[in-house]
């Protein structure tokens, strides 16, 4: 199969999603399929009106064996792209978001048809990020392909707006990480086939502890956040317990690691913040760690908790229902409570608590990595990309 991969951006190291797409394409390379991705950029992170207005300076490059797209709009047409900026706040008033993928279509549906004209289908990933899904949609239809769209959505929490549901309802398939999401759909009366497919993880426990400590000069033990550096990913909140912590062990160090954002956090002795770093590091980093603590308040799928649980490494997150059915009740240590459909409260002190306990009780982390690290047999790419296969064969055949 000649397959396309659509991605609003594609810079694998910036994001679990990125990572996965990265990682889905280099397995349906290793079956012997021909896979392109196409995207609005890949050298950089598109910041608001970037989306629209910044084109990468090539159509085509080839990157670590990757095919890469670029969808590029004409300049001709500043004055369509000025509108649609002015638009896309106000994105999620139907009438208004109408008006703005009409709008798109005629910036970005050439240069969508342009970038899937050899293909045999499409597979999109995400939200209504941008609107890039809507012009490969619009390619789609042209072009007599399947349109498969793999959603990112946090129920209550994001990707599911007006303009989000509007883009998933075009779809032909729907590929879901979890049961949880499966059942959101169904609930908002998603008629198309849906498929749990999950994501995969490299059978990989290969991180060197000892040279991530050296690199650093890390000495004492020390907990691993690693994520985007915002409130939403509990980025400042995990900084608070760490503080909260070190009042019963002195000595605690806290390592965080992920592209910055607008949280600036002052220094301090034993924290030690990490931007962009190579996939090797970053498993270095888990080898070393004594607990990954990252309490975002929402999750697609949480792939940075399962790269974690295959070094056996206790896990400490937000009770959200997503983790509860990945890693289950013994894998980890989720915290708080469900106040509302999908969002949990938890604080610094009942986190803290919790990295003391794990640091303390050596039995509890030992029973937790064990735990964590079979809920994640279930997940390496070998057993997971069959699934993805398996729903592409189904849409052409329902194609012919």
């Amino acid at each position: 199969m000649k397959i396309g991969i659509s991605i609003w951006m594609f810079c694998p190291r910036t994001g679990g999603l990125q990572k996965h797409a990265e990682d889905l394409v280099l397995e349906l390379q290793n079956l012997g399929h021909e896979v392109v991705v196409i995207t609005r950029a890949s050298s950089f992170v598109p910041q608001f009106r970037e989306y629209i207005y910044r084109n990468e300076v090539e159509e085509r490059l080839y990157r670590s064996g990757i095919e890469i797209r670029h969808l590029r709009y004409p300049n001709s047409l500043r004055i369509l792209q000025w509108i649609i900026c002015k638009l896309a706040p106000r994105s999620q008033n139907p009438y208004i978001s109408k008006i703005l993928i009409f709008l798109y279509l005629l910036l970005a549906k050439a240069s969508a048809i342009q970038s899937l004209r050899d293909c045999d289908l499409v597979h999109h990933i995400g939200q209504s990020t941008a609107l890039v899904g809507f012009a490969i949609h619009a390619a789609a239809r042209y072009l007599k392909i399947p349109f498969i769209v793999q959603p990112t959505v946090h129920p209550n929490q994001c990707g599911d707006a007006f303009v989000d549901l509007k883009l998933f309802s075009l779809a032909d398939y729907l590929l879901v990480y979890t049961n949880f999401e499966k059942k959101f759909f169904e609930n908002n009366f998603f008629n198309q086939p849906i498929a749990v497919v999950g994501s995969g993880i490299s059978d990989k426990s290969d991180g060197i502890g000892q040279r991530f400590r050296s690199t650093y000069d890390i000495q004492n033990p020390f907990i691993l956040y690693i994520g985007r550096k915002e409130t939403d990913k509990g980025y400042d909140l995990v900084f608070e317990s760490w503080k909260i912590a070190r009042q019963t062990i002195p000595s605690l160090a806290l390592v965080c690691i992920g592209p910055s954002g607008s949280l600036k956090l002052q220094p301090q002795p034993e924290f030690y913040d990490i931007d962009y770093c190579d996939e090797q590091t970053k498993h270095d980093a888990i080898a070393a760690c004594d607990c990954l603590c990252v309490p975002s308040k929402g999750e697609s799928f949480g792939l940075i908790f399962i790269e974690a649980a295959r070094y056996a490494k206790p896990i400490i997150a937000r009770r959200l229902p997503v983790l509860r059915e990945i890693l289950h009740e013994e894998g980890a240590l989720l915290l708080g409570l469900e106040h509302q459909f999908n969002q949990v409260d938890v604080d610094a002190i009942e986190i803290a608590n919790a990295i003391c306990n794990v640091l303390k009780d050596k039995d509890l982390a030992f029973k937790l990595g064990q735990h964590a690290y079979q809920a994640s047999s279930e997940f390496v790419w070998t057993k997971m990309i069959l699934r993805f296969e398996s729903v592409y064969r189904q849409a052409i055949a329902a194609y012919s």
